[in-house]
C-alpha cells in the first residue's frame, strides 16, 4: 500500500523532488571543503545508517525492503546531474 502511494505521488511530485535534490547539492557544493569531503567519505556508511533508522521510524517499519547499506557512492550523491532512474 505504501509503495503504491509513493508511486502515485512520484507522478505529481518528481519535479519538486528533483529540484530539492539539486538545491541541496548546490548548497553542499558551496560549503564543501577538502576536509568536509574527506569526513563525508569516511562517515558515509554511518550517515546512511542514521538516515535508514530515521526512515524506519518515520514509516513505522512499513518499508521492509530498504537496502541495509548505501547503494550510492559519495560522488553520485554530490553529482549535480545524477539521479537514480526510479526518481
Amino acid at each position: 500500500m505504501l509503495l503504491q502511494y509513493w508511486t502515485e505521488e512520484s507522478q505529481y511530485n518528481s519535479g519538486h523532488w528533483k529540484a530539492e535534490i539539486r538545491d541541496f547539492r548546490n548548497q553542499l557544493k558551496r560549503q564543501l571543503t577538502t576536509n568536509l569531503y574527506q569526513f563525508l567519505e569516511k562517515e558515509l556508511a554511518s550517515i546512511y545508517n542514521d538516515a535508514l533508522g530515521y526512515v524506519i521510524d518515520k514509516t513505522e517499519g512499513k518499508l521492509d525492503n530498504l537496502p541495509q547499506y548505501s547503494t550510492y557512492t559519495l560522488e553520485q550523491l554530490l553529482d549535480i546531474n545524477y539521479l537514480p532512474e526510479s526518481l
